[in-house]
């Protein structure tokens, strides 16, 4: 017996039709019906109950399904288990409730452990905190400080949000602003900015924000668009300011971070290099 046939016996019985399950696994229903036919020559026992037209599972095929499901799901636990190991072992895993953190600590990580792979994460600020205590994975950025005597935690760097605002816009000569001014704004705003989606949906209610998913797309709108968007101190200082555009200091408090790597001490040791880096 091979592990194809039980995932493809699990698909005919979550669907309960040899047409429709052989279309979700990508095969044709006559090699479909085939398998099925092997399956039970091989088991030595009747798995189904068929008519000219129909194929439906006997009391058999449903206590089968149960023992398939259990396979199934071990098979998913040792191989997820294994890749896990893997990566602890060879890759260092790092999750961060920003983009911008990233663009400077992958390569100075690669830099500092050439012989390791180096994987990375962005999420919410309880994706990332979870992925850190149930330890999933070796280092994170977190927007505020951990008080555990089992974590190694340090000051990391800061950010600053601007609004970046196009020629002839009524905000252009402007020194700086507020997010309430802003709020009703439409703004082009790319997906990938980590915690920065819940800054804006909490103080800018009312706005509309055109998501971008692609970098490409989103620099290609910011450089030949009207619409406005934001910028950071960090963007700048990686790119410069967005050519025929103003970008304004946003004044309130939610438009500062602080950002904080932390590690567990079991993970420290090899990690110093990177805290000892900054």
């Amino acid at each position: 017996m091979e592990l194809y046939q039980i995932i493809q016996f699990l698909a005919f019985a979550e669907c309960g039709n040899i047409s429709k399950a052989a279309q979700n696994i990508n095969t044709s229903q006559p090699a479909l019906s085939r398998a099925m036919k092997k399956l039970e020559e091989e088991l030595g026992v009747p798995l189904f109950v068929r008519t000219k037209n129909t194929i439906a599972l006997n009391e058999y095929g449903k206590l089968a399904v149960q023992y398939a499901k259990d396979i199934d799901s071990s098979v998913k636990t040792f191989k997820t288990v294994l890749q896990e190991t893997y990566k602890l072992k060879y890759c260092i895993q790092i999750a961060s409730v920003a983009p911008a953190p990233l663009w400077d600590i992958e390569p100075l990580l690669k830099k500092l452990y050439p012989q390791k792979g180096i994987s990375s994460f962005l999420g919410s600020s309880a994706e990332i905190r979870a992925k850190l205590y149930n330890g999933d994975t070796q280092l994170v950025i977190l927007g505020e400080s951990i008080s555990d005597k089992n974590f190694i935690c340090k000051k990391y760097g800061t950010e600053h949000l601007y609004f970046s605002a196009p020629k002839r816009h009524r905000f252009e000569n402007r020194k700086s602003i507020t997010f309430k001014e802003l709020d009703g704004e439409t703004m082009l705003l790319f997906n990938d900015i980590g915690f920065w989606h819940e800054v804006h949906q909490k103080t800018m209610p009312n706005s509309h924000f055109l998501l971008q998913n692609s970098g490409e797309d989103f620099s290609t709108l910011l450089n030949t668009s009207q619409l406005p968007a934001f910028a950071t101190d960090i963007t700048h200082e990686k790119t410069g300011c967005a050519p025929n555009r103003t970008d304004i200091p946003i004044t309130d408090k939610e438009a500062y971070a602080t950002y904080y790597a932390v590690c567990s001490k079991k993970n420290y040791t090899e990690l110093k290099k990177f805290f000892d880096s900054f």
